[in-house]
């Protein structure tokens, strides 16, 4: 018995292009963590939290204690940039 002849197929769009990892910095840190705390509910309490903490050191030894941002640094940081977008939107609005 003949078999129908089937068309191989590519791969294209079986596979899945992971974005590139930017090279570490603690600015790049702080930016992340922001992200969290400000998508995530409640993440601004898992911040000092030792166990999280710990992982950021698992995941990158070099880490120094001042190089994790403390929670209000990062309330800190979170109004400026507010206040920074605030007055982006309002400057662009009046053009």
């Amino acid at each position: 018995m003949l078999y129908p002849r089937k068309r191989q197929s590519t791969l294209d769009g079986s596979i899945e292009v992971q974005p590139r990892v930017p090279p570490f910095t603690t600015q790049g840190l702080l930016d992340y963590v922001i992200e969290l705390v400000v998508l995530e509910d409640k993440a601004l309490q898992l911040i000092d939290k030792g166990s999280f903490r710990r992982l950021l050191t698992y995941l990158r030894p070099t880490l120094s204690e001042r190089d994790v941002p403390h929670r209000n640094k990062l309330r800190k940081e979170i109004l400026l940039r507010a206040e920074t977008a605030k007055a982006w939107v309002k400057a662009a609005l009046q053009v």
